[in-house]
């Protein structure tokens, strides 16, 4: 699948929807459907309703890579019982590498169990934050310089649920974004906890239609960067 041709709409600046974003959620969509009649099913392009038993899926996180050829986009898909995360699945096609969590059953990346980063120097760390527009850019270079004036290196990859996954199998050491929406966040934190993070509580106090602000972190860099990320 390749780029600029599969561009269907924008939603906003820099904020685009293929075609096969809507592919995608239709096929997986339909299957949870079928499989789980009785489960509500909340995805990205098509919105829905909030259950008790709850699927959250993105059908393609990182679409500006994807449009672009950009192989850094994933799909994701949690599933959350009584607002507690149950199952979270990453699945990176560029590599053919599949993220998976169960609650309290550990986190493994294909058949290999995975864990967080052991680091515990910022000025060691490897940490992404991410960034969209609808975010307020001064918060964010503030926050990038603290980071970097702390020795910290500094990424922005681009597909919010990969960079979560990549954290949860110690390939980056924390992961930092103002705000995510439930599709994008859901699956990534389960398995940053299963692997042995530490995450800040999610979705906020507005529920999890709404999403929150998402740190994740090995966790002997958690409590500096949830101190520098929530600072004003």
């Amino acid at each position: 699948m390749r780029e600029l041709d599969f561009i269907a709409e924008t939603k906003g600046l820099q904020d685009f929807v293929s075609a096969a974003d809507h592919a995608v959620e239709a096929l997986i969509k339909e299957r949870l459907q079928t499989r789980f009649p009785a489960d509500a099913v909340l995805a990205e392009e098509g919105g829905g309703d909030v259950g008790r038993n709850l699927w959250v899926v993105d059908p393609i996180d990182g679409t500006i890579n994807f449009v672009h050829g950009v192989r850094y986009w994933c799909i994701s898909i949690a599933y959350i019982v009584g607002g507690e995360r149950r199952i979270g699945v990453i699945y990176d096609p560029s590599l053919d590498e599949l993220f998976w969590a169960v609650s309290n059953e550990g986190a493994w990346c294909d058949e290999i169990r995975i864990r967080v980063s052991p680091r515990d120097r910022l000025d060691h760390a490897l940490v992404c934050l991410g960034y969209v527009p609808r975010h307020p850019l001064e918060a964010h270079l503030a926050l990038k310089r603290r980071l970097h004036e702390a020795g910290v290196a500094v990424k922005d990859m681009g597909a919010g649920a990969l960079m979560l996954a990549h954290v949860a199998a110690g390939r980056y050491d924390a992961f930092l974004e103002p705000h995510m929406h439930p599709w994008d966040a859901s699956a990534g934190l389960l398995l940053i906890e299963e692997a042995g993070g530490r995450v800040h509580p999610y979705p906020g106090p507005a529920g999890i239609a709404a999403g929150g602000p998402v740190i994740a972190a090995a966790p002997r860099l958690y409590s500096a960067l949830e101190q520098m990320a929530l600072a004003h």
